[in-house]
């Protein structure tokens, strides 16, 4: 980056994949207003492209994120919408990334400090570098975790690791982040890219019917719909699997021992 050092967010579409690069890395790429407001564009653009089906979210510069920019933190997490109500922008760009109809897959490498553990768990899958830089920092300064990210992580890891995790503050190794379930995968640092790539094109190869549907579904369980509803609702999904093109494509390829067309299908 050039020395005035411009906090921004670029985007790049790369196929079928969008790769979001968090540009901030004076401060280590934590989030500023405006890279928040640039992330909600992001993803309301990316959402709605149909060429799109899976968004990669990483840091510039070999780290992630800081979380939130220590100067921008009134903006970020304390702002006021034209009525005086509180705003959250970081709430919000957290909502637009778990609400995102398109794969989502954050790549962690180097820092991953305050806020951006809650960044990535946003995304679908997480792919870390096995020297990744661990912390969850707000007690240091007086913050309380948001709420996603405290509901979050108290799922993903329990309440005893997120209540020693939030109040400590403490670093802990990339492997035992992997342990309790903080990122989905983790790689050796020299080899992560060219595992990202290899999961990004498994995703390609595989059919979009059938990953749409599968985001559906653990959505509505995560949901603890009403027993009747779930079940009318499985009872469709499963009459309209049966019937679906993309299953017919599927298996005819394999007979065939070829590689499925589902653009085709």
């Amino acid at each position: 980056m050039s020395g005035e050092n411009k906090a921004r967010v670029g985007v790049q579409i790369q196929g079928s994949t969008a790769v979001v690069l968090l540009e901030n890395e004076r401060q280590f790429n934590a989030l500023t207003k405006d890279m928040c407001l640039q992330l909600l564009g992001a993803f309301a653009v990316l959402s709605a492209d149909p060429a799109v089906s899976a968004i990669v979210i990483r840091g510039a510069g070999g780290n992630f994120c800081a979380g939130i920019a220590i100067d921008q933190m009134d903006q970020v997490l304390f702002d006021k919408d034209a009525d005086g109500q509180l705003l959250n922008h970081f709430d919000l760009v957290d909502r637009a990334i778990t609400g995102c109809p398109k794969t989502t897959i954050a790549v962690v490498e180097g820092n991953c400090f305050g806020g951006a553990w809650q960044l990535a768990s946003a995304c679908e899958i997480q792919l870390a570098a096995d020297d990744v830089k661990l912390a969850i920092t707000p007690a240091k300064i007086g913050l309380v975790f948001p709420r996603p990210g405290i509901e979050r992580l108290v799922r993903t890891v329990g309440e005893s690791r997120a209540k020693y995790l939030l109040y400590s503050g403490a670093r802990i190794p990339a492997a035992e982040a992997l342990d309790w379930g903080m990122f989905t995968r983790m790689h050796p640092a020299a080899q992560l890219d060219g595992e990202v790539e290899s999961l990004l094109q498994a995703l390609q190869g595989n059919s979009p019917y059938s990953i749409a549907r599968t985001r559906e579904a653990i959505a509505a369980h995560g949901q603890e719909p009403a027993a009747a509803d779930y079940e009318s609702w499985w009872a469709r999904l499963w009459e309209e699997n049966g019937e679906n093109p993309e299953l017919a494509e599927g298996r005819r390829a394999f007979l065939e021992r070829r590689a499925p067309r589902y653009g085709d299908a």
